[in-house]
């Protein structure tokens, strides 16, 4: 009996994690203030606290240096005397960035329904 095995994968497009980073970012950004990256990994930390998501700092700042390169966010370093000579480095979203955002953020909200109901869907089957 040859042996087969029967690969049933869910497209890389319906729960692309670096585009939920992406879009995270960005809605933080859309809130209208600026923010350094901390504030985005704690906040996200936050919210995944006793979940296994994976996020790390090198995540945040390699999606904060894409969007920047993109042209979708815009970032300064800010002088701050009281952290002992280190500055902090500020991000805004940009009108392109809010263009980007609202374009896609439907799409990826309803491509993350469509993920949920299809895993709904697989933990009815094996509940049976």
């Amino acid at each position: 009996m040859e042996n087969r095995r029967n690969h049933l994968l869910a497209p890389r497009s319906v729960f692309n994690t670096t585009e939920l980073y992406r879009m995270y970012v960005l809605k933080e950004l859309s809130l209208g203030k600026s923010i350094y990256g901390k504030q985005i990994f704690d906040a996200f930390s936050e919210h995944f606290e006793g979940y296994p998501f994976p996020v790390s700092y090198s995540t945040i700042y390699t999606t904060l240096h894409k969007l920047e390169a993109e042209g979708f966010i815009k970032s300064w370093w800010k002088d701050d005397s009281s952290s002992k000579n280190r500055s902090t480095r500020l991000y805004r979203i940009t009108d392109e960035g809010i263009r980007y955002f609202k374009l896609k953020d439907r799409d990826t909200l309803d491509s993350l329904k469509k993920t949920k109901a299809l895993i709904d869907k697989f933990i009815e089957l094996l509940s049976l």
